[in-house]
């Protein structure tokens, strides 16, 4: 059975008889502990073991199927299990463990049977170790120093022989480089062992890639990334190695903690270094810009997007841009071609281009990070913590900017927070269904008890300025619904839209985009084979409209717990802010849908082929009259082109049929895409 963490669209399933380097993923299998952590491979039984962080029970799954056995105990029975690796000289299983404070060395059998325990002597200054892997060369072990963001070397007896190297991934000397999870791995040409990590960098606090790098932590020009290549999140916990993966060769089997995952993703042997270092970065041309390190001198490199060479480049070229692309998410591959002729793992990423695009980051400034809301009559952004105790106010440029009391006296499970442009105040909501509202600095104006419709698990609030009331989220039943600061449920009532990989099964933000003529929402959705939160999609009038984007790479969180959206962002054009519960981070993405939507004729409400009064009446008709069916191309209705759809767009049209103004701006005559920045798209125009 096939799992994907995020949407299986953007994902490669490999040919298992050829698969290419760390760009694919073989298979998934559900563990079905607590929460996985610690892994190795145990060859002589083909067979990958995972073992819970806490519950003091492990599994084993079987290589070419990766199906679950039943649990066994842990050596030492509940403790905090932070690595395990398997000794196939002494045969027996080597574990990190920490009980009640106190690092050990512990040795068991494949089953778990308890053989010895030793005390680690910790270096000064390392408050934290997890991983364990064994070096069959040397006979030692390797860790990771987490806060230290370094590797250390361990010895059977519990201490350390000094050598180290740093997380790939640090910069400046400073901790933050995020890596948990290593391997050994053996390469076949010159017999020497090596190291996969999972790595990520300071502002992501998540692991984004897996990198091979010599015991000096030196690279060996081979990683891949996470998320939409090859079906993992960014929580990785454990990595192992095996040469004899299901398909026949290498594999790494990584477990991934956000889905409760084991992904087999092949690693075959290369002949020579492959390029390191590999980046693509979107820009607001939507361009992007790929940039490398080549660690030798190669014959040519091959350039390829979404599967499709676009490039032969020279021996010596670091650097590619590709410049005007279609919004969405694309895959690049980096295929270098030694003198020698031999097949070399291309290096690969992955970026989203225009609408979702990454804009920034920052950190969350409180404890673990709750509900959001734009205030737009002070420009700022709010993220509550989840207690509701403390919300902090940023700009919109992410900075920060102060913060606020929440109006409960005690900690609460907060999963809601709107503000309200009509009265300019905040509303509240807890999971237990307590509805508060305030003014701006955090003081109580009433109090109310929200219950949903079907009376399930309540989620993220958001105010429509064009129903005049809220929208909640019921993440049970998988509805919306509106309701006001009284606490009483409306009318409205309909399902969240559909991600590319089917009907949503998780919602994890909703917000409200309206324009004078309908009822706009994103929604953070992701479907059953998406196991968690992968996209936001865009719901008009309560219909789907084809409208959305990935969240990875770009959000790499699997917990997304707050979605909010401002028309007038930071750099001038519509954007949208999602918060990561686990990341800790706040994602500043564009909500820009320029080249997005068909091609349409600005002002040809009713495509005939003309400018005409018919265009006019059907516009009026379509502001006044509630019972027209909504156009399914709001950008046509903008005949100013100023972003919205009201009144002026009539009037500039009529100026323009029978008084001499000014023809509508492009595209006008012909059909074409709009270019301007603003919240509007076209789903189709018939005359086009």
């Amino acid at each position: 059975m096939l799992a994907c963490a995020i949407p299986c669209s953007s994902q490669v399933i490999c040919d298992p008889g050829n698969p290419s380097y760390g760009t694919c993923y073989i298979q998934t299998g559900f563990y079905p502990g607590e929460l996985p952590y610690a892994t190795t491979v145990i060859d002589g039984e083909s067979s990958v073991l995972v073992s819970d962080y806490l519950s003091g029970l492990f599994y084993k799954f079987a290589i070419t199927s990766l199906n679950a056995s039943a649990s066994y105990a842990c050596p030492l029975g509940p403790a905090t299990y932070l690595g395990v690796t398997w000794n196939s000289d002494e045969d027996v299983l080597y574990w990190l463990v920490n009980d009640q404070g106190t690092r050990y060395l512990v040795t068991s059998s494949s089953g778990g049977i308890l053989i010895s325990q030793t005390a680690i002597s910790v270096p000064v200054g390392v408050p934290t170790i997890s991983g364990l892997t064994w070096n069959p060369a040397t006979g030692n072990y390797w860790t990771n120093a987490v806060q230290n963001d370094t590797y250390l070397e361990l010895l059977s007896d519990g201490t350390f022989t000094g050598a180290s190297f740093s997380n790939p991934e640090a910069s400046g000397g400073g901790a933050g480089a995020f890596g948990l999870g290593l391997t050994s791995v053996l390469d076949p040409i010159t017999g020497e062992y090596l190291l996969d990590l999972a790595v990520g960098p300071p502002s992501a606090q998540r692991t984004s890639r897996v990198v091979r790098v010599d015991e000096t932590g030196a690279e060996e020009g081979l990683f891949f990334p996470l998320a939409s290549i090859n079906s993992l999140t960014g929580y990785i916990t454990g990595i192992a190695w095996t040469e004899n993966g299901s398909w026949g060769g290498p594999s790494d089997f990584i477990v991934d903690l956000d889905n409760n995952l084991v992904v087999e993703v092949p690693v075959p042997n290369p002949n020579a270094p492959s390029i390191t270092t590999f980046v693509c970065t979107a820009d607001s041309d939507d361009n992007v810009t790929l940039q490398w390190i080549n660690p030798i001198t190669y014959s040519s490199i091959s350039v390829s997007r979404d599967g499709e060479v676009i490039a032969e480049l020279g021996p010596d070229t670091e650097f590619f841009l590709d410049e005007d692309l279609d919004s969405g998410t694309h895959i690049y591959d980096v295929k270098p071609v030694p003198a020698s002729g031999v097949d070399l793992p291309a290096a690969t990423c992955s970026v989203v281009v225009g609408f979702g695009r990454l804009l920034g980051s920052s950190p969350h400034a409180g404890s673990t990070a709750g509900p959001s809301t734009i205030i737009e009559s002070s420009n700022q952004l709010l993220v509550a913590d989840e207690s509701g105790l403390t919300a902090w106010l940023y700009q919109k440029d992410l900075t920060l900017d102060g913060s606020i009391p929440g109006p409960f006296s005690n900690p609460m499970t907060l999963v809601g927070m709107a503000w309200n442009s009509t009265n300019d105040t905040l509303a509240w909501l807890t999971d237990s269904g307590d509805l508060r509202i305030t003014d701006l600095s955090g003081l109580e104006l009433s109090a109310a008890t929200l219950q949903a419709p079907s009376g399930g698990l309540l989620g993220e609030i958001t105010w429509s300025s064009f129903l005049g009331s809220y929208i909640g989220i019921d993440r049970s039943s998988l509805e919306l619904f509106e309701f006001d600061a009284g606490g009483g449920t409306g009318g409205l009532l309909m399902q969240p839209p559909s991600t590319t990989t089917g009907r949503a099964a998780f919602l994890g933000g909703i917000t409200a985009r309206d324009n004078s003529m309908s009822l706009v929402v994103d929604v953070a959705v992701g479907s059953a084979l998406d196991n968690g939160i992968a996209r936001v999609e865009r719901s008009v009038d309560g219909a789907a409209v084809g409208l959305g984007f990935d969240l990875a790479p770009s959000a790499n969180s699997g917990d997304i717990v707050s979605l909010s959206s401002s028309e007038s962002g930071p750099f001038s054009g519509p954007v949208s802010y999602l918060v990561g519960r686990d990341t800790g981070t706040i994602y500043l993405l564009s909500a820009n849908l320029a080249g997005t939507g068909s091609d349409f004729i600005r002002g040809e409400v009713v495509a005939d082929g003309s400018l005409n009064l018919v265009d006019v009446t059907q516009m009026l008709l379509l502001l006044f009259d509630s019972n027209q069916d909504p156009s399914e191309c709001p950008d046509a209705l903008d005949a100013n082109d100023d972003g919205l759809i009201n009144i002026t767009d009539a009037i500039a049209l009529l100026t323009y049929l029978f008084q001499g103004g000014s023809i509508p701006p492009s595209p006008n005559g012909a059909c074409g895409p709009d270019d301007t920045i603003d919240n509007l798209t076209c789903q189709q125009f018939d005359g086009c």
